[in-house]
């Protein structure tokens, strides 16, 4: 069609709807696979629920419009009732949608239930016995209190013949968010565990935190360094939010102060996505090479990084290493599991990686972590570095001697499909959307695994 997928987002909690932000400034939302009730587009006998499947796999369900001046919608975020989706957009403006007011343009409809059983046609009529019809297709005689016979109009099932929804699901905007310098874009949005609360991240070099009923910020935090700030998240516990930047440092701000109480540094380069893990001891942070740092929090110290396993360089002369190496790494979705054992990432070179997290800064390099140990003390390492069996035979096994030399435990392709989202459910199911790129490269990953440190 020509449209431009910029992000996507997977309701929860089982990623049934699917949000995308397109460049033309508006929202399109998808939903996937059969309703609750029994089949696409079906409609319940006992409750009024309809499908908003669009016709066709090219066709929309819903369309949202409000972003102003054909700028990109850069961001999107679900609030956890799976309702609420709050867009970041290049005109400078947060908005908060319903995606499931009904009437058109979200005004609501009028709603009369059709009559589904003969004696809603025959209204008005004390029904003494009613009758199996005699065949398909054939009328239904019902009797009146002066014994006369009336037949309702038969029911008549057509083959592929599609339900018509008494409620047109359309979609509604219910406020509009400024804040944000004029003029400049906002990159990212991310709505508290709670509800309620939600912060954003622009190119003013400031987050801010907002609640749904008040049109402007209640925090506005400022000490980044470079106009960009990329990414914000919150902490599980709502008291407080991580920003990740261009200046290579991601910060943890407290929501009641407004101030930065960790500064975590140690990138590369610049941060373009933050996410903290369930228990809320590790921030894991994305860099533009492709790099995922870990950092604890309680300590502020960076204890491991997550690469991607490089080729074999005698396979660089290859077309298809060659153009491998030429696309870009970065990483669009992180995604912790359920539990916290398990860290997702893909992007840009069209895979997708799981990661065993377990015992992350469990490894020599960490000073404290090898003092607990009896490696060595603080500052030193181990004591000479040398070992004795009993330590060697207690050193973690994955880890070796330093950070960053951790695996994937798995590695699925997607061709040609850039990962803009994954998420695990409740169940440990990984969830991904991505934008079909026609122009993308195929990955060897076969060659990766091959070839992987």
């Amino acid at each position: 069609s020509g449209i431009g997928i910029t992000c996507a987002k997977l309701c929860p909690p089982d990623g049934r709807h699917v949000a995308a932000g397109c460049d033309d400034a508006a929202v399109r939302i998808w939903t996937l696979g059969a309703d609750l009730n029994g089949g696409a587009g079906a409609q319940s006998d006992d409750d009024d629920y309809y499908s908003i499947s669009g016709s066709s796999p090219n066709e929309s369900s819903l369309l949202l419009l409000g972003h102003k001046n054909g700028f990109p919608v850069f961001d999107l975020d679900w609030n956890r009732d799976g309702r609420t989706l709050l867009s970041a957009g290049g005109d400078g403006t947060l908005r908060l949608w319903d995606t499931h007011a009904v009437g058109p343009y979200g005004r609501l409809a009028h709603v009369t239930r059709r009559a589904t059983t003969a004696s809603q046609h025959t209204a008005g009529l004390t029904s003494s016995k009613l009758h199996q019809p005699a065949g398909n297709g054939s009328s239904t005689p019902t009797t009146t209190t002066d014994g006369a016979a009336i037949s309702s109009p038969p029911r008549v099932n057509v083959p592929g013949a599609k339900p018509e929804p008494m409620v047109e699901v359309s979609g509604a905007a219910l406020s509009v968010y400024h804040g944000h310098t004029p003029s400049t874009p906002v990159w990212s949005v991310s709505v508290a565990p709670s509800g309620y609360y939600f912060a954003s991240a622009g190119s003013d070099s400031t987050a801010r935190i907002w609640t749904t009923d008040r049109p402007t910020p209640v925090r506005i935090l400022s000490g980044h360094f470079s106009p960009s700030v990329n990414s914000v998240t919150w902490h599980p516990n709502c008291n407080y939010v991580l920003t990740g930047s261009d200046d290579k440092t991601v910060r943890m701000w407290d929501v009641q102060t407004g101030r930065c109480v960790r500064l975590l540094s140690g990138c590369r380069m610049g941060v373009n996505l933050v996410r903290v893990s369930p228990s809320g001891r590790y921030a894991a942070g994305a860099d533009y090479s492709g790099t995922v740092n870990i950092w604890d929090l309680g300590t502020g110290r960076k204890v491991n990084e997550l690469k991607p396993p490089s080729l074999h360089p005698k396979l660089l002369t290859s077309v298809t290493a060659a153009a491998a190496i030429g696309s870009a790494s970065m990483i669009h979705a992180m995604s912790y599991s359920a539990c916290g054992s398990v860290l997702s990432t893909g992007g840009e070179d069209c895979i997708v990686r799981v990661w065993d997290v377990r015992g992350v800064g469990c490894h020599m390099s960490n000073d404290e972590y090898a003092a607990s140990q009896g490696w060595g003390r603080p500052g030193g390492g181990a004591a000479g570095g040398i070992l004795t069996p009993s330590q060697v035979k207690r050193r973690p096994s994955m880890e070796q001697s330093k950070p960053g030399t951790r695996t994937p435990v798995a590695i699925f392709q997607t061709r040609r499909t850039i990962v803009l989202d994954l998420k695990y459910t409740k169940q440990n199911l990984l969830l991904g959307v991505g934008s079909y790129a026609s122009s993308a490269p195929i990955q060897p990953t076969a060659v990766e695994e091959r070839f992987q440190s």
